[in-house]
C-alpha cells in the first residue's frame, strides 16, 4: 500500500488547559526516573488511531513497534525495555491537548512523540512545557513548532520554508524562468509556505504569472488552474499534499496544460494518477535510496509487514525519531530532565532519513536537512538527475 509522505489553534485552549498543572511541572511527573530494577522506559505517543487522519498514525506505530524491537533485541536502554503508550488524538487541535494533560500526569512518560500536524501539536507545547515533558514533533514542519515554543520542543522534519525554498532554487536551477502555482489557502501550513517559495522566486528571479489559493476540500479547481495558466508558464507548482494534488494535475491536464509539474507526494492516491506520472519534487526519504541503512530498514520493514508494498517517509521519520529519543536516554538518563539534556547533547545518530542526526541547538531542529530531487516513474519515487 502506498500512503501519504507529511493553524495554530487559539492560544486560549492551551492556556486554559494548563491551569492545575503547575505541579506537574515540579513534582514527580516532571522528574520521574526509571533508573531502578529492569523497568521498562515509557515515551508517549499522541497520534491519530481515529478520524482522518487515522492512516498516519497506522503509519507511525509500525515504525515506532519495528524501532522498539530493535532497540529491545539490542538490550534496550541499560538493560530497561523501551515501551509505548498511545492516545489517540485524531490529530485534532482539542484532542491534542488533552493528550498532553494526560502524558503530563503521568508520572512514568519521560518523552512525548507527536503529533501528526503542526496544527495539532502547536496548541499541546504550552501544556508540555509547563509538564517539563520533551515534545518530539518529529513530523512538524511548520516552523513555529520550534521557532516559537521552548526547550522542550525538538523535530527532525524539514520546515516547510527550507523545502519551498529549495524548490524554488531547484526549479530556476532547471533553466525555468516562469511558473504558475496553486497552494493550500490555510494560515498554519499553506500560505507560510507559499510566502517562502514568492520570497525564494524573487529572489533567484524566478517569475510567478499567477498563483491561486485553493482548498483541499474541493473537487473542482479547473477555474483556478485556468487562471493560474492563462499567461503560459514554462512549470506548474503545487504548494500541497498528495490527495488534492492528484486532482489538480489530472484537471490541470485536461485543461490543456503540458509544462512540468512540481508537486505531489508519496501517497496513494496521488501515486496511483495517471497524469501524475513525471511529477517532480524534492524527497527527504527515498526507499530506492542504495545505502546500506535505507536498504536495510526498508528490508526491516517488509518482512515485518508483508503486507505493505511501499515505505515512505512516514515511517522512516518515526522509525528515526524513536532511535534518538533512545540515544539520548543513553546519554541523559531516562527522567525527563535526563532526556532533555541527552538531546542537547546527541550527535551523529545514524538515520534512515539523512544518513547522521545532529541537532541545531539555536533552532532544535536538523542540522543542515538535505533534499534529494525526486521523479515518479511507474508510480514510485526515484532520485531524480534531470
Amino acid at each position: 500500500m502506498k500512503r501519504l509522505i507529511r493553524s495554530t489553534a487559539a492560544a486560549s485552549v492551551a492556556t486554559l488547559a494548563i491551569v492545575g498543572l503547575a505541579a506537574c511541572a515540579s513534582g514527580a511527573g516532571a522528574s520521574s526516573d526509571n533508573s531502578s530494577g529492569t523497568s521498562p522506559v515509557y515515551f508517549g505517543v499522541s497520534a491519530a488511531t481515529t478520524g482522518q487522519y487515522a492512516q498516519y498514525g497506522e503509519q507511525f506505530k509500525e515504525a515506532f513497534d519495528l524501532a522498539v524491537e530493535e532497540v529491545n533485541a539490542d538490550g534496550g536502554i541499560d538493560g530497561h525495555p523501551v515501551a509505548l503508550k498511545y492516545e489517540d488524538s485524531q490529530s485534532d487541535p482539542k484532542q491534542s491537548v488533552a493528550v498532553a494533560q494526560k502524558f503530563v500526569g503521568d508520572d512514568s512518560i519521560s518523552l512525548v512523540f507527536g503529533d501528526y500536524s503542526s496544527a495539532a501539536s502547536i496548541p499541546a507545547s504550552p501544556i508540555y512545557t509547563a509538564g517539563k515533558l520533551l515534545q518530539y514533533g518529529f513530523n512538524n514542519s511548520n516552523p513555529d513548532f520550534t521557532a516559537k515554543g521552548t526547550q522542550y520542543q525538538w523535530s527532525t522534519s524539514i520546515t516547510t520554508s527550507a523545502t519551498y525554498t529549495w524548490t524554488a532554487d531547484y526549479i530556476k536551477k532547471q533553466g525555468i524562468d516562469s511558473v504558475g502555482v496553486s497552494y493550500l489557502n490555510t494560515a498554519d501550513w499553506g500560505i507560510p509556505a507559499y510566502n517562502a517559495f514568492k520570497a525564494e522566486a524573487k529572489k533567484v528571479g524566478l517569475k510567478i504569472t499567477d498563483a491561486e489559493g485553493v482548498l483541499d476540500t474541493s473537487d473542482d479547481y479547473r477555474p483556478s488552474l485556468t487562471k493560474a495558466v492563462a499567461d503560459k508558464p514554462e512549470a506548474f507548482v503545487h504548494i500541497g499534499y498528495g490527495p488534492d494534488a492528484a486532482k489538480i494535475v489530472t484537471q490541470l491536464r485536461a485543461i490543456g496544460y503540458d509544462g512540468a509539474f512540481y508537486g505531489g507526494q508519496d501517497e496513494e492516491s496521488f501515486d496511483g494518477t495517471k497524469d501524475a506520472e513525471g511529477a517532480i519534487n524534492g524527497a527527504e526519504f527515498l526507499a530506492s535510496n542504495p545505502a546500506k541503512e535505507v536498504q536495510d530498514f526498508v528490508k526491516a520493514f517488509k518482512k515485518k509487514y508483508p503486507q505493505e508494498t511501499e515505505v515512505t517517509g512516514f515511517e522512516a521519520g518515526a522509525y528515526d525519531a524513536l532511535h534518538v529519543a533512545v540515544e539520548a536516554a543513553k546519554i541523559g538518563g531516562t527522567s525527563r530532565e535526563g532526556i532533555l539534556a541527552g538531546f542537547k547533547k546527541v550527535k551523529d545518530v545514524p538515520s534512515v532519513v539523512y544518513g547522521k542526526i545532529t541537532f541545531d541547538q539555536s533552532t532544535r531542529r536538523v542540522a543542515s536537512p538535505q533534499l534529494t530531487p525526486s521523479i515518479l516513474k511507474d508510480g514510485s519515487w526515484v532520485a531524480y538527475n534531470g
